[in-house]
């Protein structure tokens, strides 16, 4: 078609104008989700993307040295400390601004090229120069399901977020527990070693007296070095706990901290029901599993319209050294599927589905498996934590008192009063670890419950 250079130009700017308002306005939106939003304008993108400042990006600031109060730290002063200053959280949220801008980037459309569908030619007086766009024209609202696709992605980052935080404050519980037991085993042991300690001296004056043989004392010289040993490993253990709890919360200076807290305190109730609903149906590993599902089904649907083919639409005008040689014309191209028609893919994004849903029943079943095993690890240690309180250590501490006093008037044996006395120390020494086991399931089942408060 040949017509004079003002009116190509104008034909030209007319049809790349209708080509670049064609990327909006004519992407078709049958078999989209319901709720999908359409592509975002270029000023929006512009202004998501920073596009204008990005040669200015500046730094973020560094984080502020965190401040730990004078007074005692109790769990709750150590979880917000935890949620403050643990980078396990401030790397979530780096991994969630890259799944927005991933995001973003899914629905951003093609660029428009420049290609003429024509060479340059050099020749002198018949020399022809060729301008041209194409652009090309996305059907059947793929951007639509991609983007779709990745903003399920970043609600999967989102509630991993969420899981790493709850888990977080799950770890400090179960660590500061471990610490406050710790802690009590030191006190017992040095209680016991007084006891222990104070058998020795009677022992050697009983043995000045005659009233008492060598091997007698022995046996209560290593039984005092024994808890003595058992005191010094209980300290370095304290000491370990203590860095251990200051690594978990993501502060270096909690290992000098002192911890407030009472193991005494009444021991919270759990109900099987509540917690194996929630486990099943409403952890945040749950709904990360249910976003996967999502996120699969909406590729699928991805994958079905991928043989619709893409258009390029594109105008070109030609015009040489010479009046009277413009040309305008108006190049459309798409593929045609005849063989490759996405079969493969389809078959694979079918079984991804299906490998997703039974991903979420397998996580269930492990969910309810935990809660079984929690559970009853909590119920019986709380069990044997209650007899040894109200029965066993009253009954032990009685014996051992009574055996002293008789050991020292001579009217017990040696082998009563050493049973006696090795029965006070194994006895306090099990209730510890029943008492270490009660509170690490307890905070285990808060954490299963992902509770922001322990009860």
């Amino acid at each position: 078609m040949t017509c004079t250079r003002p009116t190509l130009r104008v034909w030209l700017a007319t049809g790349i104008a209708v080509a670049l308002a064609g990327c909006q306005a004519t992407v078709p939106t049958s078999g989209v989700p319901a709720g999908l939003g359409q592509p975002m304008p270029v000023a929006t993108i512009q202004q998501a993307s920073g596009f204008a400042d990005l040669a200015h990006t500046e730094s973020q600031p560094a984080t502020a040295a965190p401040t730990i109060p004078n007074q005692p730290l109790s769990l709750n002063d150590l979880e917000q400390l935890a949620q403050s200053h643990n980078p396990i959280l401030q790397r979530d949220q780096a991994r969630i601004e890259s799944a927005r801008g991933q995001a973003l980037q899914a629905g951003l459309y093609p660029n428009p090229h420049f290609d003429t569908n024509n060479p340059e030619v050099i020749n002198g007086k018949n020399s022809l120069f060729s301008v041209g766009v194409m652009q090309e024209i996305v059907v059947k609202g793929k951007l639509q399901l991609d983007t779709a696709a990745a903003e399920e992605a970043v609600r999967q980052t989102e509630l991993t977020f969420d899981q790493n935080r709850l888990e977080l404050l799950a770890n400090v519980r179960r660590q500061y527990y471990t610490v406050l037991v710790a802690r009590r085993r030191l006190d017992v042991l040095t209680e016991l070693s007084e006891i222990v300690r104070s058998a020795a001296e009677t022992g050697k004056k009983l043995e000045n007296a005659q009233q008492a043989s060598k091997i007698d004392t022995l046996l209560l010289v290593v039984d005092a070095q024994t808890v003595e040993a058992s005191h010094k490993k209980a300290e370095t253990t304290l000491a370990a706990e203590r860095k251990q709890l200051a690594a978990i919360v993501g502060v270096d200076g909690i290992a000098m901290a002192d911890i407030a807290g009472d193991l005494a305190a009444r021991r919270p109730e759990f109900d099987e029901a509540l917690l194996r609903r929630f486990a099943a149906s409403g952890s945040t590993l749950v709904r990360v599993a249910e976003a996967e599902i999502a996120r699969r089904r909406l590729l699928l649907q991805r994958a079905e319209v991928e043989p619709y083919p893409n258009v390029t639409l594109g105008p070109a005008l030609q015009f040489g050294a010479q009046p009277g040689n413009d040309q305008f014309w108006l190049t459309v191209t798409f593929p045609i599927p005849v063989w490759d028609r996405n079969q493969g893919n389809i078959l694979s994004a079918v079984a991804n589905v299906r490998d997703a849903e039974l991903s979420l029943r397998v996580l269930q079943n492990d969910q309810l498996a935990k809660v079984a095993d929690t559970l009853g690890k909590y119920l019986s240690a709380r069990n044997l934590v209650d007899k040894y309180e109200a029965d066993i250590l009253p009954n032990v501490r009685q014996a051992q008192k009574l055996s002293a006093e008789g050991y020292a008037k001579g009217v017990f044996d040696f082998a009563r009063y050493l049973q006696a006395q090795r029965t006070v120390v194994e006895t306090n020494l099990t209730y510890l670890e029943a008492l270490e086991a009660l509170w690490a399931a307890a905070a285990d089942l808060a954490g299963l419950l992902q509770l922001e408060r322990m009860p």
